[in-house]
Formats: C-alpha cells, sequence, structure tokens
C-alpha cells in the first residue's frame, strides 16, 4: 500500500475484522493520489478467505482468482465517458443472487461522478437495502458532481493527502533520475501523477521551461523565438505556466496587476486551445510576450 494510504486501509481492515465497515463507500481524493489502487486492495481484503493481519493472505482460491482477474464475485463499472443505466442494472443483477465463492460480493464503480442521472437513480435501491456480504466501492475526484441522493447513502472516505516530501521521497524510489523540488510542487498531492509526468518528459523538462522564462525575461531570446521552440509543448507550457504564475503571487516578485491579467490570458488560451485548427505559435508568443514584461528575480 502507498505510505500516505496505509493507516487509512489500516483503520478499514480493523473495522472489517470488527464487522463494522459500512456496506457502501464513496472513496474520494484527487487523480494521482492512488484511489484505483487503494480500492482493489480494498476489494481483495474483503473477498480473501484467509486475511492474515488485516492484509489478503494472497494464497487462498479467492486471492488467486483476484489476482487473475477472474473472481466472479468482483464486478466493475467503469466508462471513458459517461456509465450508462444498463451498465448499472446489468451490475446489480449480479449483485443480486448468492456469492459464487460463498464469500463477499464487491462492486467497484470508478470515477462514480461519470454516472448518468438514470444511472444513480438506478443504484438507490441497492445502495439501501443491499443483499447480505455485499459491497459497493465507489470512487471519484469530483466529488460536487455525485448526485446527493448517492452520497446520503454512503460513507464517505477522503483519503489523506501526503505532504511534498513524503510526495518527492516516494517518487524518487520509483524513478531514476533527478526530481526538481518546484515542478513537484504541481502535483504535491498527486504523487502518481507526478511520476506519469516525469515519466513522460522526454525532452522538455521543467527545468527547461524556468530556464526559457528567465533568458526571456532578460532579453536573451525573444518571444517569438521562444515559443517557435515550445509549440509542440503547448499542453505543458499552459499548465506550468498557471502553476508557475501563481508561485509568483505567492511570493510576490512580479506586478500583481500584470500576473493576474496574464493568468486570465493562460486560463483563456487553455480554452481556444481545445479548437481545432487554431495557431498554436501565435497562442504562445501572445502569452510570452506578456511574460517578457515581467521582471523575474
Amino acid at each position: 500500500m502507498y505510505p500516505w494510504l496505509a493507516s487509512t486501509f489500516t483503520q478499514l481492515s480493523a473495522r472489517l475484522a470488527a464487522t463494522k465497515l459500512h456496506h457502501a463507500m464513496l472513496i474520494q481524493g484527487p487523480s494521482g493520489l492512488g484511489k484505483t489502487y487503494f480500492t482493489q486492495q480494498l476489494a481483495q481484503l474483503l473477498l480473501c478467505a484467509k486475511r492474515q493481519h488485516g492484509t489478503a493472505c494472497g494464497a487462498c482460491q479467492a486471492c488467486m482468482l483476484y489476482q487473475s482477474g477472474t473472481h466472479p464475485d468482483l464486478h466493475l463499472v467503469e466508462s471513458e465517458k459517461q456509465i450508462g443505466v444498463d451498465q448499472i442494472r446489468d451490475a446489480i443483477k449480479k449483485l443480486t443472487g448468492s456469492a459464487q465463492m460463498s464469500g463477499a460480493k464487491v462492486l467497484i464503480i470508478q470515477q462514480a461522478d461519470s454516472m448518468t442521472e438514470s444511472s444513480a437513480n438506478a443504484l438507490l435501491k441497492t445502495l439501501e437495502e443491499p443483499t447480505a456480504h455485499t459491497y459497493l466501492l465507489l470512487t471519484t475526484d469530483k466529488t460536487e458532481r455525485i448526485l446527493p441522493t448517492i452520497k446520503s447513502r454512503c460513507e464517505k472516505l477522503v483519503l489523506p493527502l501526503p505532504d511534498l516530501d513524503m510526495c518527492i521521497n516516494w517518487v524518487a524510489t520509483q524513478f531514476n533520475g533527478e526530481i526538481d523540488r518546484n515542478f513537484a510542487k504541481l502535483f504535491s498531492s498527486r504523487p502518481l501523477a507526478l511520476l506519469a509526468e516525469l515519466e513522460q518528459e522526454q525532452g522538455f523538462t521543467f527545468h527547461d521551461f524556468t530556464k526559457g522564462l528567465t533568458a526571456l525575461s532578460s532579453g536573451h531570446i525573444t518571444a517569438v523565438a521562444l515559443a517557435a521552440s515550445w509549440q509542440e509543448h503547448i499542453e505543458k507550457v499552459l499548465k506550468w505556466l498557471q502553476f508557475w504564475i501563481r508561485e509568483q503571487f505567492e511570493e510576490v516578485k512580479a506586478d500583481q496587476v500584470i500576473l493576474f491579467r496574464l493568468n486570465e490570458q493562460a486560463i483563456k488560451t487553455s480554452g481556444i486551445l481545445q479548437n481545432p485548427g487554431v495557431n498554436k505559435l501565435l497562442l504562445i508568443t501572445e502569452l510570452l510576450t506578456q511574460v517578457s514584461k515581467i521582471n523575474i528575480r
């Protein structure tokens, strides 16, 4: 288990052993925190026939089936877009009968906020009156999109966020390379997101970004030239620029009015970028021209 989630998992294990675990849990936390893995491990613990010291044994038939992805009493609902009512109804049907392994039945609904209103309503009765030894594990990073009727029938489990040092220390065990502390601040509560970003940098790093901004501010490179070299990385540039602006605000390194307008322009540019056929070079040049007016210390 991830170190920042270990204590929470131990608490749930103890409650399960004492038969005090709620049958429906809404597991909350930002993307990149480890909700999926946490939920998977909780599901295995629920299904395990020979739990040992608050963990799944890993050797019983239930655990072996779980690890192979073929446990007949574990059901998963997820969708890249919206979770439709038919998906929920099919899952509910699988929960109504007896467990095939004579143990628990577990339904995981990933990104439960993507359920349509019809899907959520179809789930209500099962949340209120589940069959024996049935557990429903819903995950979300957008709690505000979950219907109140769903929230009221689930125990809310807000996963703890690691501090910056814990985030960096864990990522350092997984990533063979230098980790810029300022860059890590972008993902201080999302270690998995930081790790993924580091592994995907390939040719354009946060160090390159900050070095470019310093050169721009000092007049060693023009906004047009820097934009030309950065246009293929515009999504990263926009994300990192908004973080950099927030950092400037916090440390009062530049004119607040300029920073405020620059942040508004960056947000607007992110929206425009979603349209096909936009001129990336022009967009990023306009932004960097504004950045060049800031005296970076």
